[in-house]
């Protein structure tokens, strides 16, 4: 890791999406929009938890995952305390996410959707 990488790190992505199609999806979007950036598509919870060993610092993560869930799992609580941006997917996720403080990628989504989560960080 050089001095640069330090000061300057590169964005780091975590796409949990059960839907491979979706989360390959949402990875390239992220790959097109951020040249450069670290992309993790973990295949289940405990690779998702192992990858964070790896790469601990996450600037966003998008999960389909329940509120509850979010909030309950070691998946969750590790990503909380890294401070890292968590958006959900899903039918529990578009119910109650937001009223649990979750920022939520409402069905059908297009690029701009999630384009506008990154550019808005409030949520």
């Amino acid at each position: 890791m050089t001095l640069n990488d330090r000061m300057f790190p590169a964005l780091s992505f975590l796409v949990f999406v059960h839907d491979p199609v979706v989360a390959e999806d949402i990875a390239s979007t992220l790959e097109e929009s951020h040249p450069g950036a670290r992309i993790v598509l973990p295949a289940n919870e405990a690779a998702a938890l192992a990858a964070l060993d790896e790469h601990p610092q996450i600037t966003l993560a998008v999960m389909s995952m329940s509120p509850e869930a979010a909030q309950a799992s070691a998946l969750g609580s590790a990503l909380a305390a890294r401070q890292a941006r968590v958006v959900l997917m899903g039918f529990e996720a578009e119910e109650r996410g937001e009223s649990a403080g979750f920022a939520v990628l409402h069905r059908p989504f297009r690029t701009a959707d999630l384009l506008a989560m990154l550019a808005n960080p409030a949520r």
